[in-house]
């Protein structure tokens, strides 16, 4: 499929780049307040959209099992240096090679909004998943004037900062992004009727608190982009 293969290459060709930035890499504290209290005792994890592996680090190193599953060689590649107890597998998010409920709980953070068919996707998570389903997520951008030009300046500086080619930060061209629904991030009250539509009793937890923590640590450029957006997780018993 045209639009998977444009997103895995993508993807493989950031993996080495990808950790530069904090909001992918940053604040094990915060990232580990934030996934203590979401399992009891140990279980077994599915991390899809795994990337680098910095969600499933955190999970193995709480005392959990973990599987680390993404569409990118390159992202593996990268995590597979990086954390030792931590399996990974090359695999695609909306068609997941595991049979039904072969893990306790299926996480995933930052991910909705490269998906073609997020609603199949959460689908297969609970599927797999035997208790629940957790989903860390937001509204990253909106079409208004003010919040485009606050992107450009951000991404240009932050660019320097992380000695990235500026062109480079728009992820994919038109015609791919026609095909992800939520490119620009997913608004919460479409992530809870998805959750529904899988069978999933959700609750919202609000993380806003994790980006006012991630604001006061970040330098300027970050702050630029970063600012007003939703951030939340949504957490989903299987019924």
């Amino acid at each position: 499929m045209e639009v998977k293969r444009f997103i895995r290459d993508y993807w493989d060709g950031r993996g080495s780049s990808y950790d530069k930035s904090p909001g992918h890499a940053g604040f094990e504290d915060l990232w580990e307040k934030v996934l203590s209290g979401l399992f009891m005792g140990r279980k077994r994890i599915l991390d899809v959209g795994t990337g680098t592996g910095f969600i499933a680090r955190i999970l193995s190193r709480l005392g959990h099992d973990v599987v680390g599953l993404d569409i990118s060689r390159g992202m593996i590649d990268v995590a597979r240096k990086k954390c030792s107890g931590v399996e990974f597998v090359l695999g695609d998010a909306e068609d997941l090679p595991f049979e039904d409920e072969s893990f306790d709980a299926v996480i995933c953070r930052h991910l909705i909004w490269t998906l073609p068919n997020p609603e199949r996707a959460i689908r297969e998570w609970a599927r797999v998943a035997r208790e629940k389903v957790v989903v860390i997520d937001g509204k990253w951008t909106d079409n208004s004037i003010t919040t485009k030009i606050r992107k450009i300046v951000g991404r240009i500086l932050i660019s320097v900062y992380e000695r990235r080619n500026p062109l480079k930060w728009f992820h994919y061209g038109k015609k791919i992004k026609k095909s992800l629904p939520y490119y620009g991030g997913a608004d919460m009250d479409s992530v809870l009727q998805m959750f529904r539509s899988a069978g999933l009793r959700p609750k919202v937890i609000d993380l806003r608190w994790v980006r006012e923590m991630q604001m006061k640590r970040v330098p300027i450029a970050y702050r630029i982009v970063w600012a007003g957006r939703d951030y939340f997780m949504v957490e989903g018993l299987k019924l």
